[in-house]
């Protein structure tokens, strides 16, 4: 019976691993086809030849040379790496003070964390026309601020979230013990806390860097223009009215993805353990 059992766990990790893996196949092999290729039926699930023209803006017709693509999409790139990097940055220290404050001192109580958590059923639709009327009588349209503050919006109530259970499960007797050596409240959090809060931390930075990197509805919102406009915008270039350029497409989602991994492995030896910390209770 064991082999059966086996058999059968292999089948079934196989086939969720083709089910998340084959988008980012299919993805990666598109990027490498000729224009040739995008529409055929039956589809060509590897590339006949290779080439590198989707990249260098060739297949598409979009670009002239290599150097007119990166230079097309160096903006938006630079945008996204910005934004994203001030969102998980921002969201993280708030959202450790927040969560600090609501674990150890109560503050709002229950009904402050269960308001947190509604802020998270809000659909971005609800709060795009409100955040443009704001942003523009600030005069933040098309600007990095009004991506940071509207995706702060967003990302900072799930981050408080999770690290008001991640501060309930690190023991108050810590705290009490920095007080009895004279330590005062600031410096017992940022020396004792935040210390052994870093996998929680870095799980919340990573989720809020993520979220803010592949953001489109705010984007398109608060933003006219290449000066402020990220990737996921850039993306929508290559779908017009006619047909849409897969070959370009896959090539600038691969280029879309790449930050969001190297950011994830970064933050890898942390995230694990910060995503299920305090999950279970022995």
């Amino acid at each position: 019976m064991r082999w059966v059992k086996g058999i059968v766990k292999g089948v079934l990790v196989a086939l969720v691993l083709f089910f998340f893996l084959f988008p980012v196949y299919w993805l990666v092999t598109t990027a490498f086809k000729k224009s040739e290729e995008w529409f055929t039926w039956p589809p060509t699930f590897w590339p006949s030849s290779w080439t590198l023209g989707n990249f260098m803006g060739v297949e598409g017709g979009f670009f002239g040379s290599a150097t007119t693509a990166i230079a097309t999409i160096t903006p938006y790139l630079r945008n996204s790496i910005v934004v994203a990097l001030f969102v998980a940055l921002l969201s993280t220290v708030i959202s450790a003070l927040a969560a600090y404050a609501v674990s150890r001192f109560k503050i709002g109580g229950m009904r402050f964390v269960s308001w947190i958590i509604s802020i998270r059923m809000l659909p971005p639709i609800a709060s795009a026309l409100p955040l443009y009327v704001i942003f523009s009588r600030l005069r933040l349209i098309n600007t990095w601020w009004a991506l940071i503050l509207a995706h702060l919006v967003i990302t900072t109530p799930f981050s408080t979230w999770i690290l008001i259970t991640f501060f309930n499960e690190i023991p108050r007797e810590l705290d009490e013990a920095a007080f009895v050596d004279g330590a005062g409240v600031g410096q017992s959090f940022f020396s004792v806390i935040l210390p052994l809060a870093a996998p929680g931390l870095a799980a919340v930075a990573t989720l809020s860097f993520i979220q803010s990197w592949g953001e489109f509805l705010l984007s398109l919102v608060l933003t006219t223009g290449k000066e402020a406009q990220t990737l996921p915008l850039y993306l929508g270039r290559f779908i017009t009215g006619w047909r849409i350029a897969w070959g370009p497409l896959a090539a600038a989602g691969i280029v879309t993805m790449l930050p969001v991994v190297v950011f994830s492995l970064l933050a890898q030896r942390y995230l694990v353990r910060g995503l299920t910390f305090g999950a279970v209770k022995g």
